[in-house]
């Protein structure tokens, strides 16, 4: 627990320095002929899925969709727990935000509703993932079907959302 209580100070230091521009950090003149870093511009490094069941949502999106855990710890009746691909565990990371909030629930819901996926992942292979995915008992709303410049499939995740898997095949 205290080690959760570490992280979560860690984190909140993290988030409090980069809303603050780096507190701490003084600015060094640079000359006039110095080169300039090489700018990234904005990444994407989380994104959030509300999730009806935390526990089943971690078991779904690791053992069904082979998603690994990378964040899980709690503080109090809070739990945030994190996935990435296995492929790329640095990459982007997808929060399994608990759905306890009148907003999220009204939003998970319509888009469920109304078969609008809450996330999508790309693959290389749609028809490989489905079988694969089916054979783990994913449920598939829609199998692998093609539309303008991609193979989709559709599947619920057990958790209140629709996935929708996606490989792109040209325009």
């Amino acid at each position: 627990m205290r080690r959760h209580a570490l992280k979560i100070l860690a984190l909140s230091l993290i988030l409090s320095a980069a809303a603050c521009g780096g507190a701490g950090k003084t600015a060094v003149p640079r000359s006039p002929t110095a080169a300039a870093p090489a700018r990234k511009g904005l990444q994407i490094k989380l994104t959030t899925v509300y999730v009806d069941d935390q526990e089943k949502a971690l078991r779904f999106y690791t053992e069904v969709l082979g998603f690994a855990k990378k964040d899980d710890f709690s503080n109090g009746g809070y739990r945030w727990i994190t996935v990435t691909s296995a492929a790329d565990p640095d990459g982007t990371q997808l929060q399994l935000a608990l759905n306890d909030d009148p907003a999220g629930k009204a939003y998970q819901s319509a888009k469920f509703q109304q078969n609008q996926p809450a996330v999508m992942f790309y693959t290389d292979d749609v028809k490989a993932d489905y079988e694969r995915l089916k054979a783990h008992g994913a449920e598939f709303t829609v199998p692998p079907m093609a539309v303008t410049g991609s193979t989709i499939a559709t599947l619920k995740d057990t958790c209140g959302n629709l996935i929708q898997i996606t490989q792109l095949t040209g325009y």
